[in-house]
């Protein structure tokens, strides 16, 4: 789950990266969306890694990167 590729400010991403992230965030939700029952650290972690997704995702639809 943890992906320093998706915080590493050296990192380049583009529209072409964007099937994966929303296959990553889908797979993401359907493995780990019920976080009942896990202990906090887990579940913030989980949910910490689907915002990232979701960011990355918006920034690129807002660069205009998402043609």
């Amino acid at each position: 789950m943890l992906n320093m590729c998706l915080t590493c400010p050296n990192s380049r991403r583009s529209s072409v990266h964007l099937p994966r992230l929303h296959q990553t965030r889908e797979q993401a939700l359907q493995e780990f969306g019920d976080t009942t029952g896990l202990p906090p650290h887990q579940a913030t972690a989980i949910s910490e890694f689907v915002s990232t997704l979701d960011t990355l995702i918006d920034e690129l639809a807002e660069t205009g990167a998402a043609r």
